[in-house]
């Protein structure tokens, strides 16, 4: 059995290039950009596509997966560094055994909710729309039952809802109370994800802030035994290491410490 150890300072498991329709750049210049930024791990996770084409307005189509696999199998052959084949997946119970099948020919999945419609017709996304009290709780709802179904390796950027939901009230410590806890009894990491540090500066009644990752989340998240990842969510080679050091300058001052990884065989998991 041959084992290779990572830390969060050499990988970056949550990039996406053009083919999630709203990236750029190929995945060889990310691959060439993680070498030249030091990095020794590296996941490509485009946004997954479902058979019934829902959220078909912010990932690629379900007939380009092949070809998004093969290109990043042929980058893996290049052998600049270690790289990964994923997905970010949003969740909802009858996509479970699509997703339980896709796992087994990926070499990891990561969660995420952008969206809080049921209809296929149409997105309620997070990041379009100006969150209520009721739709924080479907969020946590969504997230928590993505936590416990088993298929992922970390939830990404668990505290998005912050990006429009711009009270740290009640229902906001609820939120992350629930999701945290659920995390670290399901086992599933979660993501300080430093893109919200590079979105438009959220304005608050307590002052401007990050739109995420939100300091009294996180703070919350250090209280628990939660596992801990950081990435960039890069959309673009020049972002696949984009918000490291504030992400690590975060994580010192609530007092996490962040998880590794390791690979063992090829199948990647937490340490």
């Amino acid at each position: 059995m041959y084992t290779q150890t990572y830390s969060q300072e050499v990988v970056n498991l949550h990039t996406h290039s053009f083919y999630c329709g709203h990236g750029s750049g190929q995945v060889s210049e990310y691959a060439q950009a993680a070498v030249d930024q030091g990095l020794a791990l590296l996941g490509f996770t485009e946004h997954c596509p479902v058979p019934d084409s829902r959220w078909s307005r912010s990932r690629m189509s379900y007939e380009q997966m092949a070809l998004y696999e093969q290109d990043v199998k042929a980058v893996q052959q290049q052998n600049l560094l270690t790289i990964l084949t994923g997905y970010e997946c949003d969740y909802l119970e009858q996509y479970q055994g699509y997703y339980e099948e896709l796992k087994t020919k990926t070499d990891y999945l990561i969660c995420a909710i952008h969206d809080l419609s049921f209809d296929s017709r149409r997105e309620y996304s997070v990041f379009w729309n100006t969150l209520t009290k009721e739709d924080l709780g479907l969020y946590t709802d969504l997230y928590c039952k993505a936590l416990q179904s088993g298929l992922f390796l970390f939830g990404a950027h668990p505290d998005v809802f912050a990006y429009n939901y711009h009270t740290w009230d009640e229902e906001a410590v609820a939120c992350s109370k629930a999701i945290i806890e659920c995390a670290a009894s399901s086992g599933v990491a979660l993501e300080i994800n430093t893109n919200g540090m590079r979105k438009r500066k959220v304005k608050t009644a307590d002052g401007e802030r990050y739109a995420y990752p939100v300091l009294p989340f996180w703070e919350l998240a250090s209280e628990y035994p939660v596992q801990v990842v950081t990435n960039s969510d890069a959309h673009k080679p020049a972002e696949i290491r984009a918000g490291q050091d504030k992400a690590f300058a975060l994580a010192e001052q609530v007092g996490i410490t962040y998880a590794s990884y390791a690979l063992v065989d090829g199948r990647i998991a937490l340490l």
